[in-house]
């Protein structure tokens, strides 16, 4: 079976899970929505860039992302027995999209504050977010 290389655009269905191999080498976890309404599909990516790695705290749920890697059909067995099958890629390249970053990190501070008690001691954060 030939791989297939993938380019995605979509938006991250929950913030980035920084894991690390069993080598040592770190990676991201992300699960990605690709399209609109009913033609929807969930990606769950591997991400090995390091760029990305490195801006792990900003990939947040709602943030827009552009991935390019290799893109596989996977099947498994659920938990209650039925049979599953869905999109996985394994990511050489992945970028946040400048759209919408800084709306989405004020509501993740705002969230945040809120789970501390609301202790930013009347901080404004709107400085624009550099690109990486």
């Amino acid at each position: 079976m030939s791989s297939i290389e993938a380019a995605l655009f979509g938006t991250l269905g929950r913030d980035a899970e920084l894991k690390t191999s069993k080598n040592g080498k770190p990676y991201l976890r992300l699960n990605i929505a690709c399209g609109e309404g009913d033609a929807t599909q969930w990606v769950a990516a591997t991400v090995f860039d390091e760029r990305a790695i490195a801006a792990a705290d900003r990939l947040i749920k709602g943030a827009r992302v552009y991935l390019e890697g290799k893109l596989s059909l996977n099947e498994w067995t659920a938990s209650d027995g039925t049979p599953r099958t869905g999109l996985s890629v394994l990511s050489w390249h992945c970028r946040l999209s400048q759209i919408g970053r800084k709306k989405l990190l004020d509501q993740k501070q705002k969230q945040r504050d809120s789970e501390s008690g609301g202790a930013n001691d009347g901080a404004e954060f709107d400085d624009e977010i550099p690109p990486f």
